[in-house]
């Protein structure tokens, strides 16, 4: 692949690296200033709410325009997002940074993959998502460190560590010119073939709406549960956040190697099954080593399942319309996550914390039963001729 690819990659894993920094300090120090659990889960109902309403938004503008210079524009939203807690606004500052950089996030991540899209051939979209796998999994194991660093020892270089990321990231996305991209479509018209693509693979959708769904209690609650539940440290908290993004690094490895027996329906509702019993465990464990042990585990899973699918998505989604359909599935996907943010903090007001996740994992188990039908359904469905990868110009 060419150096394009591997520059904005390296914009997105520094990217990623400032969003974890951010999250992790301040999902912390909300739960510690506050003493509220249900004051630091509405960090993350903030950043899923805006995240829904600007996907479509934001699918449609790179849709029209060139993919690469809305990546350079979501490193500079970064920047501001940073400063914006800073200005004295106290926990209102807070959510509205969270929002701004949510802004950022969504073009990012979107923007990143439409270059996939648009730049990489087809037959190297397993490699290129596999790259992408292991950086998520890195950043996120930095900015893990990183934040949790700062929450103990850099707390007076927080906002100089945030904007340095920012200003690198955005220096590596200077945009380079790109194919051409049809400007004189109707967004209705377009809207109706996302919308009927997507129900093509509609029970796909219903899986990645309840897994999402269950799945954000252990961003919800991670906290609370080492804060609350077991009385332990802020390092303890960082180890189990840095569990999972270096299970992923390894998983991404595993998938990279072994990524076509893998790419079975099978196979991938096999892992997700394996969630269940680790949920579980981290229900009823009041060890701090076994909870971390168990996030390293579903860190592992996680590239597994998530490399194959993404890869499949990749292939069959029309280009024309692939920003607004992975925007929209995103959407459709993720829309079971600011409720059941919001939820899960309610939650936690009523009842024990490991109480809920331990009901969550034994959700997760007969559901693994649908997976298994939606996904052979999907890694079945009929691929449309390889895209000629765009030439610079």
């Amino acid at each position: 692949m060419e150096a394009r690819f591997y520059r904005f990659l390296l914009s997105r894993v520094l990217s990623s690296v400032s969003w974890q920094v951010f999250i992790i300090y301040y999902l912390w120090y909300v739960v510690v200033t506050y003493n509220s659990v249900f004051l630091a889960g509405m960090i993350a109902t903030t950043y899923l709410v805006a995240d829904l309403a600007l996907a479509y938004p934001i699918g449609h503008l790179i849709d029209r325009s060139n993919s690469m210079a809305v990546n350079f524009v979501a490193s500079i939203l970064f920047g501001i997002g940073f400063i914006v807690p800073f200005l004295g606004l106290g926990l209102g500052g807070i959510y509205l940074g969270v929002a701004v950089c949510t802004a950022g996030l969504t073009s990012k991540g979107d923007s990143f993959s439409t270059i996939i899209k648009r730049n990489v051939p087809t037959e190297q979209y397993n490699t290129a998502t596999s790259f992408n796998q292991g950086a998520t999994g890195v950043s996120t194991l930095a900015g893990v460190i990183i934040g949790g660093v700062s929450i103990i020892l850099l707390k007076n270089y927080f906002l100089v560590i945030l904007l340095s990321l920012a200003i690198l990231s955005a220096i590596l996305a200077a945009p380079a010119r790109e194919k051409r991209i049809d400007r004189e479509g109707n967004l209705a018209k377009e809207t109706g073939q996302v919308l009927r693509f997507l129900g093509k693979i509609a029970g796909f959708v219903v899986f990645g709406f309840v897994i999402n769904g269950l799945f954000i209690s252990l961003e919800v609650y991670s906290s609370g549960l080492f804060h609350v539940v077991m009385d332990a440290g802020p390092a303890y908290y960082t180890a189990f956040s840095a569990a999972f993004p270096l299970g992923m690094i390894i998983g991404s490895v595993i998938v990279g190697q072994k990524i076509r027996s893998l790419n079975k329906s099978r196979s991938i509702a096999l892992m997700v099954t394996a969630f269940s019993p680790l949920l579980i465990i981290i229900g009823l464990s009041r060890i701090p080593l076994i909870d971390i042990f168990c996030a390293f585990w579903i860190g592992l899973l996680l590239p597994t399942i998530n490399a194959p699918l993404t890869v499949k998505l990749t292939k069959i989604v029309p280009q024309e319309i692939y920003g607004k359909a992975m925007a929209l599935l995103r959407i459709f996907v993720a829309g079971s996550t600011p409720v059941m943010a919001a939820v899960f903090s309610v939650l936690a007001a009523f009842f024990p914390i490991d109480m809920v996740l331990l009901a969550i994992g034994i959700i997760v188990l007969p559901f693994s039963m649908f997976a298994l039908r939606v996904i052979r359904q999907l890694m079945e469905m009929e691929e449309p001729k390889p895209d000629t990868p765009a030439a610079a110009s």
